[in-house]
């Protein structure tokens, strides 16, 4: 819980402060605004009250954004783990950074860009085929395996693709 005190602080100690703010969560600042609410004008008298409720605001939305961009940054890290199955991890990395780059560019905010990406994560969890999954090499590696053309291996695997995605749809 954050204390509500009256303390000054120099120029120095408040950069403490500004490296302390990284410990204040959302839930701390929202108990010590309601407190502030309810007891400006019954316990709490003065300006100085008042000027620190505006601080909790700003706080507030500190922690809102740094949530958020700590949220983005986890729903990244889950868009490249996927694609890197897909793609190698150089080439994952790139494509997630053109994804949140055209999200940016929509100039809609954060929030856009973090459903945006969630979006883009649901779309790869429901659109693996197994194509998507192995590479041309897995292909002729197993074909020469079990001893079948590469060609038609890979024609059979489409067809029974094809089905399934049929019946899913029907």
């Amino acid at each position: 819980m954050i204390t509500i005190e009256n303390n000054r602080t120099n120029p120095i100690s408040g950069l403490g402060i500004l490296k302390d703010l990284e410990s204040f969560n959302i839930n701390d600042i929202d108990e010590a605004i309601q407190e502030l609410e309810q007891n400006i004008g019954k316990s709490y008298f003065g300006n100085g009250w008042s000027e620190k409720l505006q601080v909790l605001y700003s706080l507030k939305k500190f922690a809102e954004k740094k949530q958020l961009a700590k949220e983005i940054y986890r729903l990244k890290e889950q868009l490249v783990e996927r694609l890197t199955v897909l793609h190698g991890k150089h080439k994952a990395w790139a494509n997630v950074a053109n994804i949140v780059n055209e999200l940016q560019a929509e100039g809609k905010g954060r929030e856009f860009v973090r459903d945006g990406l969630i979006i883009e994560i649901e779309q790869l969890e429901n659109g693996l085929t197994a194509f998507d999954l192995i590479s041309a090499d897995d292909i002729h590696a197993l074909s020469s395996e079990v001893g079948i053309d590469p060609d038609t291996l890979y024609r059979g695997v489409a067809e029974i693709i094809a089905k399934r995605k049929g019946e899913v749809g029907a």
